[in-house]
């Protein structure tokens, strides 16, 4: 009679069926311990830079509503300590200052003129200097700069901020003297809705923006998702005059996801089998690192570079400016219209029109240019080597013709139009004063009309 097999007795049949099976798991576990790894870096990157384009947007928004008092100071100034055209100029002026709730007057601190009225009555002859010392405070106040408090409980009822300027005229035999304040104030979230904090939310992320409250000193929060912040989560400051609030941002949900991993592992044990299935998820593992490295450098939604390769490229192109007779201009790019494209056909349609934009401004640009996204629906292009302002001028006209030519979204002819805002490269100015120059002169292209470039002063 056979006796039947025995693996004792042949321990060449299955030892070496055994090793393969062994190292191909490991192999298939270490494979799988670095795709995941690469996930979640790729998650935190994508955090990272969710996080840093928010803030900026924040306060860039808040930069601009409160620049405001500026041109209020100007209106007194001008007017020599009296704005009779208060009442009708501040309605305008609301509209133009995005994220401004009220416009006020304040002679010697006293709030005497405010838009709009029929909403702010109480805070008419609130004495804004109340609860301090004159005579300590007004000479060491800075009539250059915007004072910022916030969050608090404004008089009106909501939270909100209020930037106040202090304002300085001159007697007829030269002497400066307090004249008052200029005040915008900030109700929120309305002050900060074109920041869409709440997008992240769809995307998959929790959110939360506080800030220090200068009446009590508690965190306030200011906004935050329906969803806490939970693991690990990013943190960015949102810089306002002398304030600075806190951004932070953290995906919904686990980092790792254990039904994933456990399914993962299913997946390895059979796939030990498999030299071919090895094979594509080491594949997988080489496609993340890439996809991590290109994400570090370029935007996931247009394929531009992003702020951090626009900065190595700006002071590459800075570099080499010296000894040389060659021109940098930088040009700050914001979409007229977009806004209101993503509020009508929703923000797929939104996302596509960046995409086109972001190609016909492409086609626009020189092989030594650079068209990187800022954030939003704005971009920034580093012009080098340019030979004349001429040159310049040119490429600029591409751009201004190139983004108010019709798009085709969903069945619907959508026309927006770009403001550009330059700034040439002078000896002297750093990166961020050439970009902040460049974002200046853009919010005056659009204070002029819009669709159109200024040149910075």
């Amino acid at each position: 009679m056979r006796r039947p097999l025995s693996f004792a007795a042949h321990p060449t049949i299955w030892r070496f069926p055994l090793l393969v099976f062994l190292l191909s798991l490991l192999a298939g576990g270490w494979i799988f311990f670095k795709a995941e790894s690469n996930r979640r870096e790729i998650e935190l990157v994508k955090a990272n830079q969710m996080v840093t384009t928010y803030a900026t947007a924040i306060t860039q928004q808040f930069d601009h509503a409160l620049s405001a008092a500026n041109a209020l100071a100007v209106m007194v100034h001008q007017g020599k300590g009296q704005v009779s055209e208060f009442s009708r100029l501040a309605p305008y002026m609301l509209n133009m200052y995005k994220g401004a709730y009220a416009l006020s007057l304040a002679p010697d601190g006293v709030i005497r003129q405010i838009e709009p009225a029929a909403s702010n009555r109480n805070v008419l002859g609130h004495d804004m200097l109340a609860d301090v010392d004159r005579n300590k405070v007004i000479p060491t106040m800075n009539q250059n700069v915007v004072e910022f408090y916030g969050p608090i409980r404004l008089l009106q009822g909501p939270m909100g901020a209020v930037g106040q300027l202090p304002v300085f005229l001159k007697t007829a035999d030269g002497r400066s003297y307090f004249w008052g304040y200029t005040a915008v104030t900030l109700k929120f979230p309305d002050a900060f809705s074109d920041a869409r904090l709440e997008d992240m939310e769809k995307r998959g992320y929790a959110y939360r923006l506080s800030g220090r409250n200068p009446q009590t000193g508690a965190l306030d929060v200011v906004a935050a998702s329906a969803s806490a912040l939970e693991g690990r989560h990013f943190t960015r400051p949102v810089k306002v005059g002398g304030n600075e609030w806190t951004l932070e941002v953290s995906k919904q949900g686990s980092w790792s996801n254990g039904a994933r991993l456990l399914f993962e592992a299913c997946i390895t044990l059979v796939g030990s089998l498999f030299a071919a299935w090895l094979a594509y998820l080491l594949g997988g593992v080489i496609r993340s690192r890439k996809e991590l490295q290109r994400l570090a450098q370029y935007d996931a939604l247009t394929g531009l570079p992003n702020r951090r390769l626009l900065e190595s490229r700006l002071k590459k192109a800075i570099a080499g400016t010296s000894g040389n007779q060659h021109l940098v201009a930088v040009c700050f790019l914001d979409l007229d219209g977009f806004k209101e494209v993503n509020d009508s056909l929703g923000h797929a349609a939104g996302d596509r029109l960046l995409q086109q934009m972001a190609q016909r401004l492409q086609h626009c640009m020189r092989a030594t240019d650079t068209l990187a996204r800022f954030g939003g629906d704005e971009f920034v292009v580093i012009l080098d080597h340019l030979n004349s302002i001429d040159e310049c001028e040119k490429i600029l006209e591409r751009m201004i013709n190139a983004a108010q030519e019709p798009v085709q979204l969903d069945g619907n002819e959508v026309i927006v139009s770009a403001s550009i805002g330059v700034a040439m490269f002078q000896p002297g100015l750093d990166r961020e004063q050439l970009l902040k120059r460049a974002d200046t002169a853009m919010y005056q292209a659009k204070q002029l009309g819009k669709n159109k470039y200024v040149f910075a002063d």
